[in-house]
């Protein structure tokens, strides 16, 4: 009991008296999964004085490394992972030099500087064959014009921003609204030269990819391009395999690979077939199918593992939204169904939240009405339970987790496009009104990006 009252504590002075340690292996032992969220939590929001602690220096292998894998790491930058790394290893060299490889893993290289690399990386893992070979490779890397940072940023200490990217019209997905969390303000970026609607998004280290769509021709494209956001810069990538518009795409890590995964959607047809890209190579390959073809679906990541939830699709002859629930393993290469939602929804969102799989709004094609029901997704229990409602009934909602709080942005009620935010109160069980977009927008995709971004 005293234990949970500790974990319970907000202010980061009082948990740093924690032997986390200890605190870590008594919440494994008991199997007490809140309370080692919890643990969790506080670890990454307060990693930049944890990592120096005694507590941090004794942890278990396999603890270290769900806390390093993280993007949840408040840090001023993957300096920050690194050196956690190195001063663990130190902390008893004669028996972690062994672990090195496997911890070095975590560390996201691409965000590093070259100058780092070589300076401190290079020099720590001197000794260290498997180390230097993925080292090198990553030099190599930067040194070459067409580089693509490969990992996705950690959260930073001094601010985040949110990008909300895409959209259902042209006209909107020209544009970014970009929230900043210092701030607490939503701002319009300048025209982006997109000329697609109804396309996919995904975040690719310091990349914001736009992925197919339907242009202003009224054609489904192959089109892939990135925008950088330290330069600004739009620039093309190979194409897809198939054309597509109204899929959903997801990244997952593959080795030293991030890969982004294209998914369902419409092309002539209602689409089952799935594509890969791998940052390693910039191709896109086809990998196995969907076992039921969908469009306006949507996918999220929990565990390493891809959920697609709902989407509209055909049965008996009739137009309808799906309850099924596809899940996708990159280890067999195959997808399974899940148990299925409580309702069948298209055009809906979905985010893995503290665990679980959140899944909001959206429209059921067999009567036409939007939907204003939520409900989560626990993968252990393989389990549907409904959440409390949105404020109002949309499709094309956009929802996102932000500094561990869940929110629901913009979407369409049927008559209007939406500007609302509204952010989910876990005290009183209930969503408030938070800080109105720039503008209306439905169908985007929510993405958290570096604070020093420039667009």
């Amino acid at each position: 009991m005293e234990l949970a009252k500790r974990l319970k504590v907000k202010i980061p002075e009082q948990f740093k008296t924690v032997d986390l340690s200890n605190c870590l292996k008594v919440l494994e032992s008991t199997g007490d999964s809140e309370l080692l969220k919890k643990a969790m939590d506080l670890t990454s929001e307060n990693f930049e004085t944890l990592h120096k602690t005694q507590g941090f220096l004794n942890l278990p292998l396999f603890n270290l490394m769900e806390i390093l894998k993280s993007n949840d790491l408040f840090v001023h930058s993957e300096e920050s992972v690194f050196n956690a790394v190195k001063l663990w290893v130190n902390h008893d060299d004669a028996n972690r030099k062994s672990d090195l490889a496997q911890l070095m893993r975590f560390v996201r290289l691409s965000l590093l500087s070259m100058e780092f690399i070589v300076d401190d990386v290079m020099t720590f893992c001197h000794s260290c064959a498997e180390c230097l070979t993925t080292i090198r490779k990553e030099i190599k890397n930067k040194n070459d014009k067409y580089f693509v940072p490969r990992e996705t940023p950690r959260r930073k200490i001094k601010g985040y921003k949110i990008a909300l990217v895409g959209g259902w019209n042209i006209d909107e997905a020209n544009t970014i609204d970009i929230f900043d969390g210092l701030k607490n303000s939503w701002t319009l970026s300048k025209n982006i030269g997109i000329n697609e609607s109804y396309f996919a998004s995904v975040l690719v280290g310091d990349w914001i990819l736009i992925i197919g769509g339907w242009n202003s021709s009224n054609a489904t494209v192959t089109s892939v391009e990135y925008i950088d956001l330290k330069s600004g810069e739009k620039k093309p990538l190979k194409p897809l395999n198939q054309a597509r518009y109204g899929f959903s795409a997801v990244t997952l890590r593959r080795g030293s690979s991030t890969d982004v995964y294209a998914i369902g959607g419409f092309g002539g047809g209602y689409l089952s077939s799935v594509e890969r890209w791998s940052s390693n190579t910039g191709d896109w390959e086809i990998i196995a199918p969907l076992l039921e073809a969908v469009t306006w679906h949507s996918a999220s990541v929990i565990a390493d593992k891809i959920y697609i939830t709902g989407g509209k699709t055909k049965e008996n002859g009739k137009t309808i939204s799906t309850n099924k629930v596809q899940m996708y393993s990159v280890e067999t290469n195959s997808w399974t169904y899940r148990a299925q939602m409580i309702q069948g929804r298209a055009s809906h969102s979905s985010v893995a939240f503290k665990g679980k799989l959140y899944v909001a709004g959206g429209l059921d094609y067999q009567t036409w009405t939007n939907l204003d029901s939520v409900e989560h997704y626990d993968p252990n229990a393989n389990v549907w339970t409904a959440f409390t409602k949105l404020p109002q009934a949309a499709r094309g909602i956009s929802l996102g987790c932000f500094q561990n709080k869940l929110f629901s942005m913009g979407g369409f009620d049927g008559k209007s496009y939406l500007s609302d935010v509204w952010e989910y109160d876990e005290t009183n069980k209930s969503w408030k009104a938070s800080t109105s977009l720039s503008r209306t927008r439905s169908g985007s995709v929510a993405h958290v990006i570096p604070y020093d971004s420039i667009i």
